[in-house]
């Protein structure tokens, strides 16, 4: 038996030796400087237009778009998408995000943005929002729970020498963190959590804020990129979906949009970063746009006059020749035009 694991311990040394080191693989195609426009360059559409459409857009890194490019955020994107037709009232999106915040901090901004008078306010919520950012000794240690623990020194002095050794440690520092993981969520919506108790104060708190002024209330939900293909926060979903019902507003969920796509496409740095990428936020921006008409909370005036999904057709004709040629039809190279 011992010599067993010893010979299935070299030859698992072997082939990691052999095989190309995992860090080679990674993803590095983020930008290495994000930049942002002059305060003069922003809004161009609505710039000389007294009465354009105002939308506040409230958040954390999320909306603020960690890890993006400034115009690759959905809020960015929305306002793009609001524009495009001609004779249609300009639409103005102002932006109050920045990252660590949470509801229950992001109140402080309703004072300026009573002073703009939106018509619309959305606020995004995400999962890390119940965090009481008033007991930061606290989070840090529930944060450092998610990540795989480091050897004790003279355990790691051993493990650098033997890719076997270091592969056995990463993956059981790993199944532990992803315990941890779990537990972070838990203790987060547990409803005796004070963190959770001022998310739904903050949340009640905006709501009553654009009841009394007039302006739409519109939170959307986040969910977390990283897990989309196998999500295990459902529960979260529903108990913010509870909150919503209970002080009477409708809200945007994503969580069913992204159910199920890849979380490689979708992440800043798969494994590393979970913000959403310019993918994530250019169909969050799409979502959030097509809901706004859907439900008559803009005017039905901002559906794009120019569109095309002709590129749809050709995709589905390529991937029946790249994934299932079995079933292309004798008559399908037409399809492929010129």
């Amino acid at each position: 038996m011992i010599l067993a694991l010893i010979l299935a311990f070299g030859a698992l040394e072997i082939a990691l030796r052999i095989l190309p080191d995992p860090a080679s693989r990674r993803i590095r195609d983020r930008s290495p400087a994000f930049y942002y426009p002059a305060e003069t360059r922003l809004r161009p559409w609505a710039r000389g237009h007294a009465d354009a459409l105002r939308i506040a857009v409230v958040g954390d890194s999320i909306t603020h778009g960690t890890g993006c490019q400034f115009y690759d955020t959905y809020s960015q994107r929305l306002e793009a998408l609001m524009n495009l037709n001609e004779n249609q009232r300009p639409v103005e999106v102002r932006v109050w995000a920045k990252g660590g915040d949470n509801p229950d901090v992001e109140v402080r901004h309703l004072p300026a943005i009573e002073e703009w008078r939106p018509d619309i306010l959305i606020l995004g919520v995400c999962l890390n929002d119940a965090e009481n950012l008033h007991k930061k000794t606290l989070i840090k240690t529930w944060r450092r729970d998610t990540l795989p623990k480091p050897p004790p020194p003279w355990l790691g002095a051993i493990l650098k020498h033997t890719r076997a050794g270091s592969f056995m440690y990463q993956k059981r520092a790993d199944r532990r963190a992803y315990g941890g993981y779990l537990l972070y969520y838990r203790r987060l919506y547990n409803k005796e959590h004070s963190g959770w108790i001022l998310l739904e104060r903050a949340l009640a708190r905006f709501n009553d804020f654009c009841k009394e002024r007039d302006i739409f209330f519109l939170p959307l939900v986040f969910p977390l990129f990283s897990d989309v293909d196998n999500y295990p926060f459902d529960w979260v979903h529903e108990q913010l979906a509870a909150t919503f019902q209970e002080i009477g507003v409708a809200h945007l969920d994503f969580l069913e949009h992204f159910r199920g796509q890849v979380p490689m496409r979708l992440q800043v740095i798969p494994h590393v970063d979970a913000h959403p990428n310019e993918i994530a936020h250019r169909q969050i921006s799409e979502i959030l746009f097509h809901y706004l008409i859907a439900n008559k909370i803009v005017d039905e005036g901002y559906v794009p006059e120019n569109s095309s999904s002709s590129q749809q057709h050709i995709w589905n004709v390529l991937d029946r020749y790249l994934y299932n040629v079995v079933d292309v039809r004798p008559e399908a190279e037409a399809d492929l035009g010129d």
